[in-house]
């Protein structure tokens, strides 16, 4: 709340019997840990500080950036002291959120998303949405708890994982009813728009195969109670000076800008073939557990992906999402401009992001820079060159059809942008109905392999992966000490 879906993080173990690994190994280096963590994202790091610092297991951890964070991004203005954070926003005051803050001595303050007059623009034409009512900010709060007692009856099944949710033939009846229903059924209205945009959703239209699972995944008691109660937070510096500090504590345990070439997942352990800057190395490891999201045929090609493993994997959906720091002359720095779908008018706002992709362009400040957050999400597939190419394209229609007092051509220059595309859960009931989750979780171990991240976490924000981290991380310990 992607980068490249390649991104690789590895912890690794002690010393296994690698006589049937990888062969032709030359006077390649060889390192022996306990666990391999794959990505250096939220979940790598997070998992990587507790298990070398608190849970006594030798790690590795093998990224392909330049650097840990993942979805966190932040833009240095030239010349000065100034950071943006485009990626990342703010945290929940959630589970360990605040205590990894406080390991390494980082200041946290109240998250204020400072308010902007909007420019809403007609998707389609690019002219001002007429006949749009935008919604009652004071019935934000009222229905946010309407949402907040019901998500809290089904938190315990979900929140920070869904190990102990219920077989498909025992889900409550109210989480795969139609969330288009339930939001109705408890007065959710004035409310939405704003979960639609804090969570990412709802680009395409909400289908009537929505389930109400799958908005709470999104959209959970966790982080209603956040809105609620104003407790979002967000570091004084930047989010990214967390990460800075978590690569100098781990240092010599990162590889960074590594790439797999090959894995062999064997009952004796794992064993990798990474690349990375000062040439080829051999992992050697014991447990490995994998952060990013999954892909099959994608990031999985080089895992050793297998049928049971493919069978789950090919199953979740492509998401497209690009997040970037622009210089824009042509929108005002008192504004911001969102595209939205003619369906939305007079006030359904259920259907104000039913179009293919959806555009939302706010300012960063500082006053006088001309520089906007640009977000772009999508259900069609499309690179970040596109992705570019489109925002910049938005802009001038919404010059072109008036909804912008400019005259001209908008020279939109991108200074900082990055992929946050990913893939996601199958969102319709059938697929639930089917068992999805627990064939998901049946793969917790198997193969020596555990995973975390935002695929197997009950919500998608950085604290509530955090939480679910650290059962994740406590279970691997556990293996470890049965084998």
């Amino acid at each position: 709340m992607h980068a490249p879906l390649s991104v690789k993080v590895f912890l690794l173990s002690l010393p296994l019997n690698t006589a049937s690994g990888v062969t032709d190994l030359g006077k390649r280096q060889e390192i022996n840990r306990d666990v391999v963590i794959v990505g250096g994202g939220a979940s790598g790091t997070y998992a990587a500080v507790r298990l070398r610092e608190d849970l006594n297991t030798s790690v590795v951890v093998i990224e392909p950036q330049d650097r840990l964070g993942g979805h966190v991004a932040t833009y240095t203005v030239p010349g000065t002291n100034t950071t943006i954070d485009y990626g990342v926003q703010s945290y929940i005051n959630y589970g360990p959120a605040l205590d990894f803050f406080t390991r390494f001595n980082i200041e946290t303050k109240q998250f204020i998303n400072e308010r902007r007059t909007p420019i809403n623009v007609d998707i389609t034409t690019g002219k001002l949405l007429t006949g749009y009512i935008p919604p009652n900010s004071t019935a934000f709060t009222e229905e946010f708890r309407e949402w907040l007692a019901f998500a809290e009856q089904y938190e315990h099944l979900m929140s920070p994982g869904f190990w102990d949710f219920p077989l498909p033939e025992h889900i409550p009846p109210e989480l795969l009813v139609p969330f288009r229903e339930t939001a109705k059924r408890i007065g959710l209205h004035n409310a939405l728009p704003l979960m639609f945009s804090i969570s990412g959703t709802g680009t395409g239209g909400i289908g009537h195969d929505f389930a109400t699972l799958s908005m709470l995944r999104y959209f959970g008691a966790p982080i209603t109670r956040g809105v609620i109660a104003t407790s979002l937070l967000q570091p004084v510096v930047s989010n990214s000076l967390l990460y800075h500090r978590a690569y100098d504590l781990l240092n010599d345990d990162v590889l960074l800008e590594g790439f797999i070439k090959k894995t062999e997942r064997k009952r004796s352990g794992v064993r990798m073939v990474v690349k990375t800057k000062t040439g080829e190395v051999v992992i050697n490891a014991k447990k490995v557990l994998w952060t990013p999201q999954p892909k099959h045929g994608g990031n999985l090609e080089v895992f050793d992906e297998d049928e049971k493993e493919a069978d789950v994997f090919r199953k979740l959906g492509d998401t497209y999402l690009y997040i970037g720091v622009a210089h824009i002359p042509c929108i005002p720095e008192t504004n911001q401009l969102n595209s939205l779908s003619p369906k939305a008018v007079p006030s359904n706002y259920m259907d104000s992001r039913a179009a293919p992709y959806s555009v939302a362009i706010s300012p960063t400040g500082p006053l006088g820079l001309g520089l906007f957050r640009s977000m772009l999400t999508s259900t069609v597939p499309m690179n970040a060159s596109g992705a570019k190419r489109l925002i910049a394209a938005e802009v001038q229609r919404a010059i072109d059809g008036g909804a912008l007092n400019y005259t001209g051509k908008c020279e939109v220059d991108f200074k900082a942008f990055t992929d946050h595309s990913g893939v996601e859960w199958p969102q319709d009931i059938k697929s639930l109905k089917q068992g999805f989750i627990q064939k998901l979780y049946g793969l917790q171990g198997y193969r020596n392999t555990w995973w975390t991240g935002r695929v197997f976490s009950a919500e998608t924000y950085s604290s509530n992966i955090w939480a679910f981290t650290d059962e994740v991380v406590e279970k691997l310990v556990q293996d470890l000490q049965r084998s």
